[in-house]
């Protein structure tokens, strides 16, 4: 895999590195989020074919429910119910009597007829009645009787239910002509005895309805239908379908109420649907073919196909011109250093102010430049001062030897002429420079530290006359941990400077040192009795500001030296009360001389701030003299000014911005 990648360009590449992940995520978001898409489109459908059978359903409840109600208004009506109940209600009276009759029923269904425009009225009373030849309103019972389903009629009669059936009666005011209806016959009965007056009846137009089957049938080829108990239909979404189905024997008929479900008729697949109108003994049916339903997930997958393409498409893309434009601005910075390699020190890129890191590329790309030409510029005076810079590398070196051997011929000098002051002085002096030099190195044992600092005070003691006093407390299992050289003598030194050194009526400095472990940490304790100090006089001693630097430098060195070391969660504080004493408080990690040298070079690489310029602008603001080379450290110091290394006066672990 590495060689094909590392065979094609870098666009191609950086297109890959685009492109692929983005497809990946975008199939995974695809296969995830697919089956819960999928799962809700189904639920959304069959909701919306539940809905239209129920609203279907509703309608035709809300037809039969009127035509019951128009039913109880035909029989509670007093002037057909007077008619129809009266003893007299035979064919053996008088004509202008039947004729009056004839008169009042006919204005009572018209009436009905014209406040209820979308029903139909009708009445049936013995033949012998001479009106019942009317065939509009009123007809003979035996229009009944002839029916094929009379018998069942009567069986709902008899169980005092109304019967609902297909039938053909006309289906406009003022219209003779016949058409499919459905009908709900009801039988009037006397109040009281039961007797059976007559049988009226209300129909609604089988087209009407049909209309209701159309819009709850939501898909091309299905089919809505009313089926009663014995297979009689009476209307249907689709005539057609339905005749042929229904010829063919192949129509479900009522069974129990069920939510869709799969059927087989004929040679097709269907989902079925049946739902009761109530309290009719009829059903509504929905038949949806199979292939249709399934058809509409067919749809899904193939508009969330096209839409998967089409965004790959668009991530390819843009993949594609944002690797051109990042590898155009790389071609061009490879040309420049294509022109630099061959020896045009002049090479310039241009500076876009993109902000992006392609910039910065050509930011320290421009600076490099520059860097090569100032060090060609400097590279013939280096190698002057090399051979200089050698020689006083080993005068360095000679120096400290020429002072030990020197200090040892004085003790040996004082010890034959017995001056045992001269000899301690000389021994001590001799010593404190061997541990201060330590051969160069950072990094000294605790155990030696504290000796280091042990002699400085009996030096200290033949100046003040034996009035300094010090107690060190070091457990013997942390005498050979590391610790950095001369970090505990200034503290005893500033103890006795501005304590029995300045003050002529304090005659005794005691000075305690104390050395624990914490955990992972080593914490040195320096208390004194001297003066104390203010919190402005506290903070300022450990300030890392070198602007604000107006006196020594070795309490402030000690404090950046740690921090410079081993972080910012190393260092220097204080406590004081004034008149009582000074406590200073040194943290460092614990750690063996092997484990700090490590320490100290992982942490100095990964936070480069101990530049050269710290240091120049030590030696600078100390003492000239102090420093080897004050022209080159002013020089430097001004340069990295200019560069932008770090902000004149603000060289600290916080502010310093060096690179």
């Amino acid at each position: 895999m590495k060689t094909m990648m590392a065979k094609i360009s870098m666009q191609k590449r950086m297109m890959i590195y685009f492109a692929v992940p983005l497809l990946i995520i975008q199939a995974a978001v695809a296969a995830f989020l697919y089956p819960a898409l999928l799962d809700k489109f189904k639920s959304q459908l069959n909701y919306s074919m539940e809905q239209s059978i129920s609203q279907a359903v509703s309608f035709v409840s809300s037809y039969l429910h009127n035509m019951e109600y128009l039913t109880e208004l035909v029989e509670n009506n007093r002037e057909i119910y007077g008619i129809l109940s009266s003893k007299d209600f035979t064919g053996s009276r008088k004509l202008k009597e039947q004729y009056q009759e004839f008169y009042t029923l006919n204005r009572a269904f018209a009436s009905l007829e014209f406040s209820n425009t979308f029903y139909r009225f009708g009445l049936y009373i013995p033949e012998d009645i001479i009106y019942v030849s009317n065939q509009y309103y009123i007809f003979p019972n035996t229009r009944l009787e002839e029916r094929s389903d009379y018998d069942q009629m009567m069986e709902y009669f008899a169980l005092g239910r109304d019967y609902l059936a297909h039938s053909e009666e006309r289906r406009d005011i003022g219209s003779m002509d016949t058409f499919e209806m459905l009908t709900l016959y009801h039988q009037i009965k006397e109040s009281g005895s039961g007797k059976p007056l007559g049988v009226c009846s209300v129909s609604i137009d089988g087209k009407l309805l049909a209309q209701v089957m159309e819009n709850a049938n939501i898909t091309s080829n299905g089919l809505v239908y009313l089926v009663n108990a014995e297979g009689g239909g009476a209307v249907s979404s689709n005539e057609v379908l339905f005749a042929e189905l229904k010829g063919r024997d192949l129509l479900p008929y009522i069974e129990e109420e069920s939510v869709w479900e799969a059927v087989r008729i004929g040679q097709s697949a269907y989902y079925a649907k049946r739902e009761a109108i109530e309290n009719t003994g009829w059903q509504m049916v929905s038949l949806i073919p199979a292939e249709e339903y399934d058809g509409q997930f067919r749809s899904l997958v193939m508009s969330s196909m096209v839409a998967v393409v089409i965004m790959m498409i668009m991530i390819m893309s843009v993949s594609y011109f944002l690797s051109d434009y990042y590898v155009g601005r790389l071609k061009k910075l490879s040309t420049q250093m294509q022109h630099l390699q061959d020896g045009d020190l002049n090479v310039q890129l241009p500076s876009i102010q993109q902000g992006d890191e392609v910039e910065e590329v050509y930011r320290n790309f421009n600076f490099m430049v520059g860097e090569v030409r100032r060090l060609l510029r400097e590279h013939f005076q280096l190698g002057k001062d090399a051979r200089v810079a050698e020689l006083r590398a080993l005068q360095a070196q000679i120096n400290p030897h020429f002072l030990y051997n020197t200090l040892d011929l004085i003790n040996w000098i004082a010890m034959d002429y017995e001056a045992e002051d001269i000899e301690k002085i000389a021994w001590n002096l001799a010593r404190f420079y061997r541990l201060s030099l330590n051969h160069g190195q950072d990094l000294i044992s605790i155990g030696e530290e504290v000796e280091h600092v042990q002699v400085y005070v009996n030096i200290q003691k033949f100046h003040y006359d034996d009035a300094v006093h010090l107690e060190a407390e070091v457990p013997e299992e942390l005498k050979s941990l590391a610790c950095l050289n001369i970090i505990l003598q200034p503290f005893v030194e500033n103890a006795i400077l501005h304590g029995i050194g300045e003050n002529a009526e304090i005659k005794q400095c005691r000075i305690a040192i104390r050395v624990q472990r914490q955990g992972e940490d080593i914490l040195f304790t320096v208390r004194d009795d001297g003066p104390g100090m203010t919190q402005q006089q506290m903070e300022d001693a450990v300030s890392l500001n070198i602007s604000q630097i107006k006196g020594g430098y070795g309490i402030k060195n000690i404090n950046f030296r740690i921090k410079l070391c081993f972080g910012e969660e190393y260092g220097v504080r204080y406590e004081s009360v004034l008149g009582e004493g000074t406590t200073a408080f040194i943290l460092l990690p614990a750690m063996t001389m092997e484990e700090a040298e490590a320490k100290i070079l992982v942490f100095q690489k990964e936070n480069p701030v101990a530049g050269s310029s710290f240091f120049c602008a030590i030696c600078l603001k100390m003492s000239e003299n102090a420093c080897s080379e004050p022209q080159y450290c002013r020089e430097n110091t001004a340069k990295r000014q200019n560069d932008g290394r770090w902000a004149p006066g603000q060289i600290s672990g916080e502010s310093y911005s060096g690179r």
